[in-house]
């Protein structure tokens, strides 16, 4: 959500990074989390109402969340299953994500995009 309060055009950023060989998808369950949270009247809540218009950018994933699956166990299992990055701004899922060698995306403080994870040969 960071991503959005900054106003930051992930998509060009990613793209370049990555020469262009990049499909964004956005989870239907992740959609719909992004949706409750939106309902705040909170930063939280303004910050998710911004990434939902992020997420109208990317394709739909259709898949489901296993019986109790955590969103964020649900987006790692997703990126391994595809061969997917993770883009989030969320500490504990980049942590997550990494712990199982899954490449992550994300922009620092200083609104610089960083890459973890993939061999330069990939990037």
């Amino acid at each position: 959500m960071i991503m959005a309060r900054r106003r930051v055009n992930v998509f060009h950023q990613i793209g370049t990074a990555l020469e262009g060989r990049i499909e964004f998808i956005a989870p239907k369950a992740v959609v719909a989390e992004l949706s409750g949270i939106s309902r705040e009247k909170s930063q939280r809540g303004r910050d998710a109402t911004l990434a939902l218009k992020l997420a109208e950018k990317c394709k739909e994933w259709q898949g489901k969340p296993a019986a109790g699956e955590s969103t964020d166990d649900y987006l790692t299992r997703i990126a391994r299953e595809v061969g997917g990055i993770v883009a989030t701004g969320d500490k504990e899922l980049r942590k997550r994500a990494r712990n199982a060698n899954i490449p992550v995306i994300y922009v620092t403080k200083d609104l610089r995009l960083t890459i973890e994870g993939i061999e330069p040969a990939y990037v």
